[in-house]
Order: C-alpha cells, then sequence, then structure tokens
C-alpha cells in the first residue's frame, strides 16, 4: 500500500513538474530513492528539516498534517529562487528555504507545524534526472 501510495506521489509530482522537467531524461523512474528521518522542535522554537546534503536543481517541500492523506505544497524552487506558500507555511509558523541548500527552516514554530514534510529533490546527473524523496516526521512539543 505505501509504494502504491509512493508511486502515485510520484506521478503527480511528475505531471505537476512537466514544464520543469522538460529536457530532464529520467535515469530510471523506477530507482527512486526514499529517505526516512525524524525531527523534534519546541514551540516558539526553530528547527531545520534536511533534504539531502546536494542542492537539487528542482526541489518540493511539502506537508501533511497528521491524520490527512493530503500533502500541501509549502515551497519550492525550479532553479529560479525558492518560492513559499504564504498561507500554508504562516500557520505552521515563520518558513524559509535556507539560500544555497534545499534545507527547510522553520521559526517561531506553531504546535499545527507537527506532522510529515516531504521534500522532493530532483538531481540532473550526466545519466540522466535521478529523484530522492525525504520524509521527514516532525514532533513539535511545548517547551519543559
Amino acid at each position: 500500500m505505501e509504494t502504491l501510495r509512493s508511486m502515485s506521489c510520484l506521478c503527480l509530482y511528475l505531471c505537476l513538474l512537466q514544464p520543469p522537467l522538460q529536457g530532464l531524461e529520467m535515469v530510471d523512474p523506477e530507482e527512486v530513492e526514499y529517505v526516512r528521518q525524524q525531527a523534534r522542535g519546541v514551540v516558539g522554537g526553530s528547527v531545520t528539516l534536511e533534504c539531502g546534503s546536494n542542492m537539487p536543481d528542482i526541489l518540493i517541500w511539502g506537508f501533511t498534517r497528521p491524520g490527512s492523506q493530503s500533502n500541501l505544497a509549502v515551497a519550492y524552487n525550479y532553479g529560479h529562487g525558492p518560492v513559499l506558500q504564504p498561507l500554508l507555511s504562516s500557520s505552521l509558523g515563520h518558513l524559509r528555504l535556507v539560500p544555497n541548500t534545499s534545507s527547510l527552516l522553520l521559526d517561531e514554530l506553531h504546535q499545527e507545524a507537527q506532522g510529515m514534510y516531504t521534500c522532493q529533490a530532483i538531481y540532473n546527473t550526466d545519466r540522466g534526472a535521478t529523484i530522492t524523496f525525504y520524509y521527514t516526521h516532525l514532533e513539535v512539543v511545548e517547551e519543559d
């Protein structure tokens, strides 16, 4: 079931990104890498969510609230600079993409920021495009 859902998400992302992906040839669409991570933040504090160590050519950050199946776009960069979705990001805290990285920084965390963050990183290599999904579960707790 998880594999089917992941492939559905991949197909949805690729369909939505068709214009930015023009000219990128996929190495092997079945060789998608999945990385699972955990992060913890404190209400009112800051946390940085990682999306690999290299800057991808295209990246998309999404957010899924606990109990929801809907992955909502939070931020993206198609190679023309970072873009944040202001309505969603303001309900989570103060969000921004860290310059020259693919990391998502959440400042002034709200309790509503707890959930699953997904970063889709697309790299254009000499062999073609490769894709890595980073799934980060963020737990937000009250200050002790």
